[in-house]
């Protein structure tokens, strides 16, 4: 029988652009526990030993770019995504590991369904992401050939069974402008929307695997250093017993144990830079990421037909308030409220 380990990871795209979503990915891994990593909660030391996913799936991927070796690279979704490779390394890597646990996606709104995201099937949804008869969803892969994707995840796939690894869950929640801008208002914070969307992945994780005592790995944003206190309004059932194992400016980790139905524990680590260590964070990033550059690549089409003198944005810093100050005084033509589409700061 498999005992397994638990091993998951969380991270965002789009925190600061003033267009398009935020999304925020998750990873979940089964680790075999006679692997290379461990944590025993009761052991007094509190030294938990990552395994390194890396390592392990080293036959089929690389943190590195590789294209000799033809690796499956995983990192940090900043250094995939470049101007010259578009979405083509996060694709690549995306589709692989979610395909070896699904059916392959053939769209991007398949896509969402299968990480779980339900804000696109809203019928309010805005007119640059909603589909019509003259932008229907787009397929997928986009970047890569389908015969690409499918030779990454048998190679995938080999390694994850020779290391004993499986791919539990890949998941994103997708806020758009709208919603982002509902909840900064009623929270007056980005910070406090964007956790509140690492909270519903970390309670995803604690009612399906809190009984295997899982690790999760956040990366941290924000300079806060506690989160005992976010926690217990996050973990049903774990308020009561939330132990601090360590707070400073690297690293804030705490274990949650259930007070009441199924015993679980978790453990949540909460680390600058975690995508650098962590290959479910890189992963959740990748996923993250994605998920945003292609609902951006529908953002963008959409107002290159109804705005064709205004050069596209990718929602960022300066570009983007070029954007706003040529695209604001055409809103009333095109029936746009700004708070729909303009992001709160």
């Amino acid at each position: 029988m498999w005992a397994m380990r638990v091993y998951a990871g969380i991270d965002e795209a789009g925190y600061g652009p003033m267009f398009g979503p935020l999304v925020v990915g998750r990873s979940v891994f089964a680790v075999d526990s006679q692997g290379d990593g461990h944590f025993d909660p009761d052991d007094g030391r509190d030294n938990w030993r990552p395994c390194d996913l890396w390592a392990m799936l080293r036959g089929a991927v690389s943190a590195k770019l590789d294209r000799k070796a033809g690796k499956i690279a995983v990192n940090d979704s900043k250094k995939l995504h470049t101007k010259a490779a578009g979405v083509r390394h996060l694709e690549r890597g995306v589709l692989a590991f979610l395909h070896s646990m699904t059916s392959p996606v053939a769209s991007v709104d398949r896509l969402l369904d299968a990480l779980g995201a339900r804000a696109h099937r809203d019928g309010d949804l805005a007119p640059w992401y909603a589909p019509c008869d003259a932008r229907p969803w787009e397929p997928l892969p986009r970047a890569c050939t389908v015969g690409e994707v499918a030779v990454a995840r048998g190679m995938l796939n080999s390694s994850l069974e020779k290391a004993g690894v499986r791919v539990l869950d890949m998941g994103a929640a997708v806020v758009f402008e709208d919603r982002f801008n509902q909840m900064v208002a009623a929270t007056r914070s980005k910070a406090a929307t964007s956790f509140t969307f690492v909270a519903m992945h970390l309670a995803h994780i604690w009612e399906q695997w809190g009984q295997t005592n899982p690790v999760v790995v956040v990366d941290r944003q924000s300079g806060r250093t506690r989160y005992r206190e976010l926690l217990a309004t996050t973990l049903p059932g774990a308020g009561a017993m939330l132990r601090i194992i360590e707070e400073n400016p690297c690293v804030s980790a705490y274990e949650a144990r259930s007070t009441q139905g199924p015993d679980r524990r978790m453990t949540v680590r909460f680390m600058v830079d975690a995508e650098q260590h962590h290959l479910p964070v890189a992963l959740a990033s990748m996923v993250s990421k994605y998920t945003r550059e292609l609902l951006m690549h529908r953002f963008q089409n959409y107002f290159a037909h109804v705005a064709p003198t205004v050069k596209p944005t990718a929602g960022y810093a300066s570009d983007a308030k070029r954007f706003w100050e040529q695209i604001e005084p055409i809103l009333p033509r095109l029936r746009i409220e700004p708070a729909r589409l303009l992001r709160m700061s």
